[in-house]
């Protein structure tokens, strides 16, 4: 997947203390997601928006232009 906060957002979920197979690259673009952290805004940038599972699919799709789930 291409987004430059992939790295950290999987730092992040390790310093949460996630159990490691909710610290894949997957669970990176949920974080992302959810702080609506697009490609080209900074951390200061995040937001927070309400979504559920659907508008986070959506939002990495879009954003990502990958599908993330079967």
């Amino acid at each position: 997947m291409s987004h430059p906060h992939i790295d950290s957002a999987q730092q992040i979920l390790i310093a949460l203390g996630l159990p490691r197979a909710q610290r894949n690259e997957r669970s990176a673009v949920c974080l992302l997601a959810l702080l609506d952290l697009r490609p080209r805004r900074t951390w200061a940038e995040a937001q927070n928006p309400l979504m559920g599972i659907t508008p986070i699919m959506d939002w990495a799709r879009k954003t990502l232009q990958e599908k993330i789930c079967p």
